[in-house]
């Protein structure tokens, strides 16, 4: 008995560090999609954080699957293949999920709505200490029209993650139910 609760106990490891990776691996593509973007002539000032509205839904839908290291693994990606800021994106992701974690996954039955507020807080906070950071390093002021846009495309783009990810998760939990 004892060695087939062993046994269980380790394939529910396995399991969860697939799913982990799993998570990892998508965001990796999003990230490298989020680069893609740039190079668009639409988006070539102000690329849509889509990093941002991807670790939101995650950390807001199943927490236990976004780790700390993955949310630093992906920002830094993002810093290092975008051309960001080395630091400023790692801190303010750390800091939007340690906010997510700690409040908003507490209220989980708000509405979608609710969520949709959140993140576009979040995302004003994110795109504003950037902001300061970069005034401080530069003494220059950017674009603000260009930063506007970003935050704005950004919001618009939370639902469509949000839905995806939603319908990808409930549909990867009744597959993978176990049947006693």
């Amino acid at each position: 008995m004892i060695k087939n609760q062993t046994k269980f106990n380790m394939n529910k490891i396995h399991a969860d560090f697939s799913k982990r990776f799993l998570i990892f691996g998508v965001g990796a593509l999003v990230v490298l999609f989020e680069i893609a973007l740039a190079k668009w002539s639409l988006f070539f000032t102000a690329t849509p954080i889509l990093s941002l509205c991807y670790i939101f839904t995650v950390v807001l839908l199943r927490p236990h699957f976004m780790s700390v290291a993955t949310i630093i693994l992906l920002a830094l990606l993002a810093e290092l293949l975008g051309g960001d800021m080395l630091g400023v994106r790692v801190t303010t992701f750390y800091v939007a999920a340690i906010f997510v974690q700690k409040q908003l996954v507490l209220n989980e039955h708000d509405d979608f709505i609710a969520h949709w507020a959140n993140f576009s807080l979040i995302c004003f906070g994110v795109v504003f200490f950037r902001l300061l950071i970069f005034i401080s390093l530069y003494f220059a002021i950017p674009n603000l029209s260009m930063l506007a846009f970003q935050i704005g495309v950004t919001i618009l783009i939370f639902p469509i993650f949000f839905v995806t990810i939603s319908v990808f998760f409930s549909f990867f939990e009744t597959s993978t139910q176990r049947v006693d």
